[in-house]
């Protein structure tokens, strides 16, 4: 019995340790883009249940795995050409950035058929504040300041739909 005892006299005494998180992740991120943004496509295992896209659009990277998952962001981004009207036809970014994943500010990794959202906020405080297309995928947020930018990452997401195709995958 002293043996018992003076485990549950140790256990009691010990202090707590507090779990520290090893990991953190983001929610929500929001990238503004304007201009010409620079669009990389970089397909593995093509045409396989492996295969894996790499859709680096500016500065974040996009891995999707599904013809579907592609086809449904491309259609959402598509349906949002109509809130695109009004954006200026360019605005002038201060330099061009290489892409890929070596300057990716976010990494994403998109399955199933995500939520596309849309919305739009006109011009405030006489243009200072440009008019900007808000498109939601998933945890980014884009917010897209003119009408070259809106057709850059339309085309990525099209070509990234096509390119995937309707080779199913484990996602599906």
């Amino acid at each position: 019995m002293n043996a018992r005892s003076d485990r549950q006299v140790t256990a009691a005494t010990q202090t707590p340790t507090r779990a520290v998180p090893s990991s953190s992740s983001v929610v929500n991120i929001v990238v503004r883009v304007a201009g010409m943004v620079p669009v990389r496509l970089d397909l593995t295992h093509a045409k396989t249940v492996e295969q894996q896209l790499g859709l680096s659009l500016g500065t974040v990277l996009v891995y999707l795995r599904s013809g579907i998952t592609a086809r449904a962001v491309a259609e959402g981004w598509g349906q949002a050409s109509a809130l695109a009207q009004p954006l200026s036809p360019a605005v002038v970014g201060r330099r061009v950035l290489p892409v890929g994943p070596s300057v990716a500010a976010a990494m994403v990794q998109l399955a199933g058929v995500p939520k596309v959202t849309t919305s739009f906020a006109p011009a405030r405080a006489g243009g200072t504040v440009p008019a900007i297309l808000r498109v939601q995928v998933g945890p980014v947020t884009w917010e897209v300041c003119d009408a070259t930018a809106y057709a850059c990452l339309l085309r990525g997401w099209r070509q990234a739909a096509r390119l995937l195709g309707d080779n199913p995958t484990d996602d599906e």
